[in-house]
């Protein structure tokens, strides 16, 4: 026979209680208090846990901890019996680890849920509503304490979340934390900066992306959108609102739309918890990706630097070669710069090198990969792009860097470039950027400032001619 230990100040609902469950067949044990119920439990573990939320003392919340953390008793399951079924009592009941919740409002529903904890078969039942019951003075301090005791624990479940590095992951996981505990329509964070736009709402509609500019307007960027079956419905055109500031220093906004008029003084709470404890932990979001930006740049340029460059590229010529789309690579060395260096001085070289990466950036998409290679080689891959359309924007590149002005101490530094152009034709990015290199020397071996495709003999899906209008020299 499974066995219950109840445990709620109140003997009206402790008795009640034994009644209704003495009848279904379980073996009720009474206590009234925590201290009486963790004697009990070490001395004899009971099947299950009934015990009240809050409770003079030590609460249910106390009592869930102290049972898990005693050997005993750690795999007793506990069901928290609460005042009302809200969203808070869910936090609480999952945050201290219980199996379950239960309001006294509905107590008919504890013998299916104590079944289910158990594993037994749930029985029907039919027994009448009961009311909540409220304490006096110590009921009011025990509220009091287990008031406190949630913002510290809400505190610092939001403090947990500098472990992610990824501004979408860390959204996700606060508005999972958020929604455990609030009842809203949607809530939305904005990043200063480009930092990005996060909204966890119930559909990514243009009404709601409209909504979310209105209470952010200060947000250019499109809002990347988390879905989680949030009811659509509800009060419309109130928005809270909360400045994320670090001393004097705004990373950010937090708005929520409410599904009702004003917010529970807890929920509110809530808010301003996130308002103090967010910014410490979107700057520290901030400093990992400064962190993994330097070490993905080259310092000079700006550019991506060789080794960013060959991680992106590896996934992408996986990709290409799955999907079977094409891919080319351009591989570009700057002409005579150690003439221009020699000439002109160090300082004039680096500036040539800072134009010609404007100017690669200039002439290439956004879903181009643009990198410094090493010295004056630059490269650039060009997903889902065949050699004639490699051909053309190699040959764009080109006319660009030849056509940059460059003064340094009233004198004009002349700037051209040579290209070697390779398209996928080997499962390497090893072999593709030797072709491309291969065609790069022979296009300065041709006298320089001039575009050469590398020959892809046996290649049956890309087309290896210079496009129609080229120099006869782009053909290699």
């Amino acid at each position: 026979m499974a066995s219950v230990l109840v445990v709620d100040d109140s003997l009206l609902v402790r008795r009640t209680i034994e009644k209704l469950l003495a009848g279904q067949g379980y073996e009720v044990r009474l206590a009234a208090s925590a201290e009486q119920a963790l004697e009990q439990a070490f001395r004899d573990p009971p099947s299950v846990v009934l015990t009240d939320l809050r409770m003079p003392g030590i609460s249910g919340v106390q009592l869930c901890r102290l049972l898990r953390a005693e050997a005993s008793t750690a795999s007793v399951p506990v069901v928290l019996l609460t005042a009302s079924a809200d969203r808070r009592s869910r936090f609480w009941a999952q945050s201290a680890g219980a199996q379950g919740y239960v309001s006294k409002t509905e107590l008919p529903e504890l013998v299916q849920v104590l079944a289910r904890v158990v594993g037994a078969p749930v029985p029907p039942t039919s027994l009448a509503l009961m009311e909540p019951l409220t304490g006096g003075v110590h009921q009011r301090l025990a509220q009091l304490l287990d008031g406190a005791l949630f913002a510290s624990v809400i505190a610092g479940e939001i403090r947990s979340l500098a472990r992610h590095d990824e501004a979408s992951e860390l959204f996700r996981a606060f508005s999972g934390l958020a929604s455990g505990v609030l009842s809203y329509r949607w809530l939305a964070l904005s990043r200063e900066g480009e930092g990005g736009l996060f909204l966890h709402g119930p559909a990514d509609s243009e009404a709601l992306r409209a909504e979310v500019r209105g209470a952010l307007p200060a947000s250019k960027a499109v809002p990347q959108v988390f879905c989680d079956d949030l009811p659509g419905e509800g009060l419309r055109g109130e928005v809270l609102l909360r400045e994320l500031k670090l001393g004097s220093r705004l990373l950010g906004r937090l708005a929520l739309a409410p599904r009702h008029r004003g917010l529970p003084l807890e929920e509110n709470t809530f808010l301003d918890i996130a308002a103090r404890e967010l910014p410490l932990v979107l700057r520290t979001l901030g400093l990992v990706e400064d962190a993994r930006r330097l070490a993905a740049t080259d310092a000079l340029t700006g550019l991506l630097n060789r080794r960013a460059f060959t991680e992106a590229m590896e996934r992408e010529l996986a990709r290409c070669l799955r999907h079977q789309l094409p891919l080319s690579l351009l591989l570009l060395d700057v002409d005579h710069f150690k003439r221009t260096n020699d000439t002109f001085g160090h300082t004039a070289g680096d500036r040539v090198l800072k134009e010609v990466a404007a100017q690669l950036l200039r002439s290439t998409r956004k879903s181009d990969l643009v990198a410094r290679w090493g010295g004056e080689e630059f490269v650039v891959a060009l997903p889902q792009t065949a050699a004639p359309g490699a051909a053309l924007a190699a040959e764009r590149i080109r006319a660009s860097i030849e056509a940059c002005v460059i003064s340094f101490l009233g004198q004009r530094v002349p700037v051209t470039a040579s290209l070697g152009v390779a398209s996928l034709a080997a499962s390497s990015l090893d072999e593709l950027i030797a072709r491309a290199d291969a065609a790069m020397y022979d296009a300065k071996r041709q006298g320089r400032n001039r575009v050469v495709l590398a020959a892809e003999p046996g290649l049956p899906f890309f087309c290896t001619k210079a496009p129609p209008g080229l120099p006869r020299d782009m053909a290699h």
